[in-house]
């Protein structure tokens, strides 16, 4: 799963890395974000209409045909192996595949030692921005845009901390996974485009746990090491 996630890069590295035209997008700017939590508003990257455009929504897709919000099933995360044939999800992976930007995300241990829970941050090195692969959607009656993170079984990487993973997508796949020309069946095969693999991880203080807890501070290595998943 997917339930936190930091984005700390400059407008400039949003615009160039998904390639925004629109002049309204090169005006845009954003501060960074720490510790972005469900039900947040996040920034994602989508195609309505065939055109790219920066877009902001809800993180915990609500569905067009849903007539109020629900917090009693979680929806910040869909499993990408049956998204495609979930009511929930099943239109916004037709036609509302989204890119949402990120730096890094934190993910959960139990500890051995008090059996609370560790928090670790997970990134590429040296914080290469990087794009998770997302399914959006537009609610009429609730006039409101939102997203969720699709998820995958961990590779061998990142298993040792949690069984599953948010699919960061490889840049190459960016413009194929957007595409409305593109097949649901195709863009599942794009998923196994992902860096997953590339990830390195080190423990943070356990403040991160509470959605209320902003700052840089958050991303301090608990120790002094950070070290490579294996």
């Amino acid at each position: 799963m997917c339930g936190r996630f930091i984005l700390q890069g400059s407008w400039a590295d949003i615009h160039e890395m998904y390639n925004l035209i629109r002049p309204e997008d090169r005006q845009r700017n954003v501060p960074a974000r720490y510790n972005i939590a469900p039900t947040q508003s996040v920034l994602y990257v989508g195609e309505p209409n065939g055109e790219r455009r920066l877009m902001e929504g809800r993180w915990w897709l609500v569905p067009h045909w849903a007539k109020e919000l629900q917090n009693r099933y979680p929806m910040f995360n869909a499993r990408s192996e049956e998204a495609h044939n979930k009511p929930s999800f099943r239109d916004a992976y037709k036609t509302g595949r989204c890119l949402i930007p990120a730096d890094g995300y934190y993910e959960w241990t139990t500890s051995k030692a008090d059996g609370k829970k560790d928090p670790h941050l997970l990134h590429l090195p040296d914080f290469e921005p990087f794009a998770f692969a997302g399914l959006s959607a537009y609610n009429p009656f609730l006039d409101l845009y939102s997203c969720t993170i699709l998820t995958a079984p961990a590779v061998d990487e990142i298993r040792a901390i949690h069984p599953r993973m948010p699919v960061i997508l490889k840049p190459s796949v960016f413009d194929a996974w957007l595409s409305a020309g593109t097949s649901v069946d195709e863009a599942s095969s794009l998923l196994s485009e992902h860096r997953d693999s590339e990830l390195i991880s080190y423990q943070v203080d356990r403040a991160v746990g509470s959605s209320r807890a902003s700052g840089c501070q958050l991303m301090e290595p608990a120790d002094t090491h950070p070290k490579t998943l294996f």
